[in-house]
This record gives structure tokens, sequence and C-alpha cells, in this order.
């Protein structure tokens, strides 16, 4: 279906100036600023941009508060819609600029671990909004409906327009995100969806908010039954399967699209019938409400309550293509394990050379060339970051489980407990 959320157009880099928003359509890695598509704020990113030996940009006039310059090849200017940027951004160039000892080499690796803790503080600060509206929930539905939806209209506004969308992994231990964000990772995973099957902007906001709601039953279940590391009673697991009908009573005195409703109502529900509560079959379960299943169905594998019963993001795409494929749809579930890739985010990977590291970042373009972290020991600094798709003497070998690595790594990665998600382009451009 169309998307709608925004008109975009080409402009020769010459013609860039001040207070044009533009899209840098290149990896996140790719570039020094904060993010990839922003307002122009001053001079210094013009130099920057300018840097990066692209020829043209893609410029919204909708979001921009001046016009292109005129190009030495003619044609006009477009007309502007003042849609001022929420934030303005400086290059981190100047930081690492600012240290003339180090090797080009070292001043990437400053580039890029900057970028990983830029992205790191904008996902605990969308992480606490997401927990706060959760708080909210239960006493205040209305207004935790109010606070998901403008979260996610900007959301969807940023996702939609952009080029290629890379999902990164959070390093969990190091953000201190204590208070798991359930919630957060299904509406990461679901926009991620929703962009690869080209869903309209309209759509795409009801998934946005049905992911962020679809468990707020589960503020009226007991922290005993949810937070239970054994196995659930069949009592206790009556009991928690009520939290789908529970969540729809809160919401139905709240002015919801129906559709939401509907999504939250079958988030449970599986193609062969055996989900709940109703036990619908494949084509009675609504289109987005498959989306909403299998982004479900992967956090939950890789996020159970016992973190022991954890699956790597490898071990999770692989049961559910190879063990439960028939509770899904499988076109969806094709595209989920495309967009994930080969190498999901957070995976922990053996390299040609027998070092070992985890996957950061998709390069959606080259799925088996993802943007990666060597591994050392929890004594040692992080290790380089490496882009595969530079470095072509290195490739990825084998997907590790956790029994598989060295008994230090293992403690180290224990440590970290939960898979989390962020798409780095869409959080902090609105942030």
């Amino acid at each position: 279906m169309p998307n709608h959320a925004s008109d975009t157009y080409y402009i020769d880099i010459e013609q860039i100036q001040i207070g044009l928003y533009i899209h840098l359509d290149l990896g996140w890695m790719d570039h020094p600023f904060s993010v990839s598509n922003f307002k122009i704020t001053d001079e210094s990113q013009i130099e920057t941009i300018r840097s990066l030996g692209l020829q043209q940009l893609r410029y919204d006039p909708r979001r921009s508060s001046s016009t292109p310059l005129r190009s030495s090849r003619g044609g006009g200017n477009y007309n502007v819609v003042d849609f001022p940027f929420k934030k303005d951004f400086s290059s981190r160039l100047g930081i690492i600029d600012d240290t003339p000892a180090l090797s080009p080499a070292q001043k990437k690796q400053l580039a890029l671990k900057h970028a990983i803790t830029e992205s790191e503080q904008k996902f605990l600060q969308t992480s606490a909004e997401v927990r706060n509206l959760q708080k909210l929930s239960v006493e205040h539905p209305d207004q935790a409906f109010g606070l998901a939806s403008n979260l996610v209209q900007d959301l969807v506004t940023s996702t939609l327009t952009e080029g290629d969308i890379a999902i990164h992994a959070m390093n969990g231990h190091r953000i201190g995100d204590q208070y798991y964000q359930h919630e957060l990772n299904i509406l990461v995973l679901s926009m991620l969806l929703a962009k690869n099957l080209n869903i309209s902007d309209e759509d795409a906001v009801i998934l946005g908010m049905a992911a962020i709601l679809h468990d707020i039953g589960k503020r009226q279940i007991s922290d005993k039954i949810l937070l239970k590391k054994e196995p659930l009673t069949a009592r206790e697991t009556a009991i928690y399967q009520t939290h789908v009908i529970l969540g729809m009573n809160m919401l139905k005195d709240v002015p919801v699209p129906k559709k939401m409703l509907t999504l939250i109502g079958q988030h449970h529900e599986f193609s062969d019938g055996s989900g709940y509560p109703q036990g619908l079959h494949c084509d009675k379960i609504d289109p987005l409400s498959h989306i909403l299943i299998i982004a479900n169905m992967y956090d939950n594998l890789c996020n159970p309550p016992n973190p022991v019963d954890a699956k790597t993001p490898y071990e999770a795409l692989s049961i559910m293509f190879a063990q439960q494929r028939h509770l899904f749809d499988q076109t969806i579930l094709r595209r989920f394990i495309k967009c994930l890739g080969i190498y999901p985010p957070g995976s922990v990977v053996r390299l040609s050379d027998q070092q070992l590291a985890t996957v950061l970042s998709t390069n959606p373009q080259q799925p088996l060339r993802p943007f990666i972290q060597i591994l050392h020991g929890p004594e040692e600094e992080d290790g380089d970051i490496i882009d595969l798709r530079e470095a072509l003497d290195m490739n990825i070998i084998q997907c590790l489980k956790p029994e598989q690595l060295p008994n230090i790594l293992q403690r180290m990665m224990r440590q970290k407990q939960r898979t989390s998600y962020f798409l780095d382009k869409v959080a902090t451009a609105n942030a």
C-alpha cells in the first residue's frame, strides 16, 4: 500500500543550505552525524555533508524552513511548508578531529563507539517513555493511549520515509535497563516489518499503538504469575491468558480505533487455530495481527521470564521457521526473517580468523555482512567495531549458542540477561 507520510525530492549537493531537512542515504555508521535525517542548522554541518562524497541528497520540503539553492544546472525551488525539526544536532566530527594524534582507523573507532553510545542513550530515553506509559495505563488508560499515540506518530513518520532501516541490538547491562521493556521491543520489531511490508502510515500507527498497549491487561495479573520462572500450572495458565480480555476491557471506554482493539485481542492467536482467546485460524486473523503475533513470539523466545530458557536471536528464528512455522502467516514470517538477517542483531558469531564477535546491526542490502564488535573478556575494553562490508578478508563462519562460548564469555553474556532492539534512525531522529 502506498506511504503518504511525507513527500521527498532529490537535490544536488550544491543546493544544500541551512534550514533544509535532508536524508543521508548511507549506513548509520557511514557518516559522523547522530542521525541520518535532520534539519541543517549550521555551516559546519554543510561542510561535513559535502565531504561525504554524495552527488545528490533527498530533501523533505514539508520539514524544511528554507528552500534549496538554485542549481547551476537550472531548475527552480520547491514550495516549503514550515515543519521544524524537534531537535538540532551537531556533527560528531569536531570531537574526533580535536585528537590529531589518533590514526584515521582510531578516529573511526571513536566515531563508531560514540554513535553506539548515543543510540543507547536514546534507547533508554524511549524506554523510559514506554515505562511511564505502562504505569499510567492502569488508572488512566485514556492518558496512556494519548502518550502512545504521540510516540508512535513520531516513529511512523520517520520510519516510513527512510530508505534502509537497520535494527540494532542494545547492550542491556551497559544501559542499565533494569525494567525490561517487552513493549518497546515489540514496537521496534513491528515497525521494522511494517516498513518492509510497505503498509500505509495509517495502519502503521494503529499497529504501533497496539504494540505498545498489547499487554496492558497484564497490569491486572499478579507478578507471582508473570515473573514465575517455573512452568505455570493449568490454573495459572488460565489466569495468565485472561490478560488479553482484561486489556480490551481496560480500553473499552477509551476512544481508540476499533482495529487497534482487534489487534490487541488477537496477539496470541495462531494460524492453525491453537491460539487464544478465540482459537482463530489464519484467514480470520487481521493481517496486521500477524505482524504482532510474530514479533511477540520472537521476543518471548529471546526474553522469557527465566533467563536460563532464553534463546539466542539466531536460535529463536530457527525455532520459529523449523518447528513453529504452522503457527504463523508464512509470507510475513519469511519477511521477518529477512528483516533480521541471516545473523540477527544480538547473535554471537565466530569469524574466519577465529575471533568471536557480537552482531550489532544489520546491513539491509548485505545481510551476510553486518556490523560486528569483537568480543574480549569482561575486564577488557570493548573490542573494535567492524563493518563487514569493508572488511572483505573477514567472514562469519558460525553462529554460536551460549554453551559454545568460553566460560568467561558465557558469564559476561549472562550478565546482559536481555536482548533489546532499537531502530537508530527512528528513535534518535525523534528524541
